[in-house]
C-alpha cells in the first residue's frame, strides 16, 4: 500500500502543511507520519525536493533509526513494494519540538490583524471583568477559527455566547479555574459546583435564550469553528480542536488508527474492532494527562467514539476492511447511549450518507 486511504480533502491539507516545513529533514518524516508508508518516488513528489536530497535525508534518517524500509502490500492490487515507514523513535524526533513553517512572518501578521478586528470584543469583556488571562485565550482561539468568525455579526450577543462556551469550557474548569472562579481544590466534583447552567448564565449575563442555544449550541458547533459540545442533563462542556484538549484528544484518536493500518497491513485484525475499548483507553488517557476529570470522564468517552469512527471513514478504513469496520460499529454497546451514535451506528449500516454534527454528544437519558 503506497499510502493510507485518505480522504482526498485532508491529503491536500496535510501536503499544503509539509510544503511550509522549512526542515527538509522534517518534511520528509512529517509525511511518512501523516500520509503512512511512501515509495521513493511518492516521497520525491510530495516532498518538492529533488531526488538527491531526498536520497540524502532517507539516508540520514534510516542511520538514525528514524524510518525502516518495508514491504508493503496494495490491498487493490496485491502487488508488493519497497516502502519507507516511520518508526517510533521518528515519530518522537518529530515531536521534540514545533514545526517551523515558512509563512511564520505571515501567521504573524495575520494574528496582529485579527486582534486588531476583535478591539469591541476585548473591550466588551473587560466590561463585565472578564480576567485578562482568560481573554487572552479566548482571542488565541479565534484567531484559529479566523474569517468564519468574523462573518458573523459582531455585537453583544455573539461575545456572551462564545464567552459561554469558554466559561464552560472542559479545560477552563482547570487552567482557568484558579484564576478566574474560586477554586475548591478539595472538591470532588472538580468545581462543577459553581458552574453556570444555561439558564443561570442567561439570568445573570442578561441574554436571551435564543441567542445562546442559535450561537453558542448551534452555529459555533460545527466543523467550520471546530468546538465541540457535550449535553449532559442542564450542563454543557466544551472544548476547541486547537486547545491543549482538542489537539491531544485528536492525536492520540489518529495515533490509534494509524496503529491499526499497520495492524490490517501485518494481518492482525482483533485490536480495532472493539471500539468502545479503543475510546475507553483514550478517555483514560486523557484522564492520567489531568485533561478531564472522573465525573465527564464517561460522556467525553462517548464524543471519542464518535470521533473515531469519523476519523476512520475520513482515512479510509471502509474502503481498507469494510466488512470488519462495520463489524466493530454493529457490535458497539456505546454507540447507543447517546442520539448521535445511535444514528451513526444506523448510517453506517445502513450504507446510507451520514449527515451528522459529530462535534456534539448529546446523552439519551436513562
Amino acid at each position: 500500500m503506497e499510502s493510507w486511504n485518505i480522504s482526498k480533502k485532508l491529503k491536500i491539507e496535510l501536503l499544503k502543511k509539509s510544503g511550509n516545513i522549512e526542515d527538509n529533514s522534517r518534511r520528509i518524516l512529517f509525511i511518512l507520519r501523516n500520509l503512512g508508508p511512501q515509495r521513493f518516488t511518492n516521497l520525491v513528489k510530495y516532498s518538492n525536493l529533488s531526488r538527491s536530497t531526498v536520497s540524502k535525508y532517507l539516508s540520514h534518517h534510516k542511520k538514525n533509526k528514524n524510518i525502516e524500509q518495508r514491504l508493503i502490500t496494495n490491498r487493490q492490487t496485491n502487488k508488493q513494494y519497497q516502502s519507507y515507514v516511520i518508526t517510533e523513535i521518528g515519530i518522537e524526533t518529530l515531536g521534540l519540538e514545533p514545526l517551523k513553517l515558512k509563512n511564520e512572518s505571515f501567521m504573524l501578521n495575520e494574528l496582529k490583524e485579527n486582534v486588531r478586528k476583535l478591539e469591541d470584543l476585548i473591550d466588551f469583556y473587560k466590561e463585565i471583568n472578564v480576567e485578562d488571562p482568560f481573554i487572552i485565550h479566548i482571542v488565541r482561539i479565534i484567531s484559529k477559527i479566523g474569517d468564519n468568525f468574523f462573518e458573523l455579526q459582531q455585537d453583544r450577543d455573539l461575545y456572551l455566547s462564545l464567552f459561554y462556551i469558554f466559561y464552560n469550557s472542559i479545560l477552563g474548569q482547570g487552567a482557568f479555574a484558579r484564576n478566574y472562579w474560586h477554586f475548591d481544590e478539595s472538591s470532588s466534583q472538580k468545581f462543577e459546583g459553581y458552574k453556570l447552567n444555561l439558564d443561570q448564565y442567561c439570568e445573570v449575563y442578561s441574554v436571551s435564550r435564543e441567542a445562546i442555544n442559535y450561537l453558542a449550541r448551534s452555529k459555533f458547533i460545527k466543523n467550520d469553528f471546530g468546538f465541540y459540545l457535550i449535553k449532559r442533563e442542564l450542563n454543557d462542556f466544551f472544548f476547541h480542536e486547537e486547545d491543549l484538549l482538542g489537539t491531544t484528544t485528536l492525536r492520540l484518536i489518529k495515533d490509534k488508527l494509524i496503529d491499526e493500518i499497520i495492524n490490517l497491513q501485518e494481518g492482525i485484525y482483533e485490536m480495532i474492532y472493539d471500539l468502545d475499548i479503543m475510546a475507553e483507553e483514550i478517555a483514560n488517557q486523557l484522564n492520567e494527562m489531568g485533561l478531564i476529570w472522573d465525573a465527564i470522564q464517561e460522556q467525553f468517552q462517548l464524543l471519542v467514539l464518535n470521533l473515531i469512527i469519523k476519523n476512520a471513514i475520513e482515512m479510509g478504513f471502509l474502503d481498507i476492511e469494510r466488512e470488519k469496520f462495520m463489524e466493530g460499529v454493529a457490535q458497539s454497546k456505546s454507540l447507543l447511549l447517546s442520539e448521535e451514535g445511535k444514528f451513526i451506528q444506523q448510517a453506517i449500516l445502513d450504507g446510507s450518507n451520514i449527515d451528522l454534527n459529530f462535534n456534539m454528544l448529546t446523552l439519551i437519558p436513562n
